[in-house]
């Protein structure tokens, strides 16, 4: 038996083929199940990461201390899909590494993405509902509230190109995150893996469609409540224009564009290392 501590990069892709065979032929509804944790995982950890970090977001003075508490909670949300289980779009893509390899074809791969995704928007939803339902938008006065909101409002405004651009940083950081984890053996080395790129793509400040769906819907909930709108400075008019439909052009279509670039980006890469015939 191998007492190696870690997978080497190439013992890692043919482990992230194999993982992405069984994840494209996986049964609907278990895609789905699967995908429903991920996303609730994910929101939690999102919206957790706002409640360790809300009153130094809601200070220009302390907004980057703020991303940097943001980013150290942040990571929870995949570490738990990690260690737990769960099907996350974002590191799905790395199943493009074996559509490349004809192990899966592009329709499977692209039926999973797409049954992993609707699932990730379930189980985020259904995060976002039972927080804002807890009552603790209501701290500092509805300031942690504020703060949702006014994330999500700025989230929905990005210029298109601009979050395909977004998406394409975010994704190449959390594959390659993913990828990493891939070669841990042991859980603290998963865990260490898990964080360290998730906490990059926090401080930077791109976007992870998943995480956005946590984010966003969250601030749909809330968005009529005066406390909350009165703590981010913003009144009706300011979000007469955030609605579900707004959110899904301006931001979850664009980042989904380019969470897909990203994530294609790195599975490709180590294909072309690690998979491909070409000796030149």
């Amino acid at each position: 038996m191998s007492d190696k501590k870690m997978l080497t990069p190439a013992e890692v892709a043919e482990y992230t083929l194999h993982a992405g065979i069984k994840k494209a032929t996986t049964p609907t509804k278990k895609v789905l199940v699967s995908a429903f944790l991920a996303g609730m995982y994910i929101a939690l950890g999102a919206l957790g990461s706002i409640a360790a970090s809300y009153n130094l977001l809601a200070n220009p003075a302390t907004y980057g201390l703020g991303k940097m508490v943001a980013g150290l909670m942040f990571p929870a949300g995949l570490v738990l899909i990690l260690i737990a289980g769960g099907d996350l779009f974002t590191s799905n893509i790395l199943i493009t590494l074996a559509a490349l390899k004809k192990k899966v074809t592009w329709g499977q791969t692209i039926k999973n993405w797409s049954l992993v995704w609707i699932g990730n928007l379930i189980g985020a939803a259904f995060a976002a509902a039972l927080v804002a339902k807890s009552g603790v938008f209501d701290w500092s006065n509805g300031l942690y509230g504020g703060v949702v909101i006014k994330t999500a409002v700025g989230k929905s405004n990005i210029e298109f190109f601009a979050a395909i651009a977004s998406g394409v940083v975010c994704n190449l950081l959390v594959c390659a995150t993913v990828w990493a984890s891939y070669a841990a053996k042991s859980v603290s080395g998963k865990v260490m893996m898990g964080w360290l790129g998730i906490f990059v793509f926090v401080c930077i400040g791109v976007e992870h469609v998943v995480a956005n769906m946590g984010y966003l819907l969250a601030g749909l909930i809330v968005k009529l409540n005066p406390t909350y709108l009165e703590a981010a400075h913003k009144t009706l008019a300011d979000v007469a224009n955030f609605n579900f439909g707004n959110v899904l052009l301006h931001n979850f279509l664009p980042v989904t564009i380019g969470n897909i670039i990203g994530g294609m980006v790195i599975a490709g890469s180590y294909y072309f290392l690690f998979m491909s015939k070409s000796e030149n």
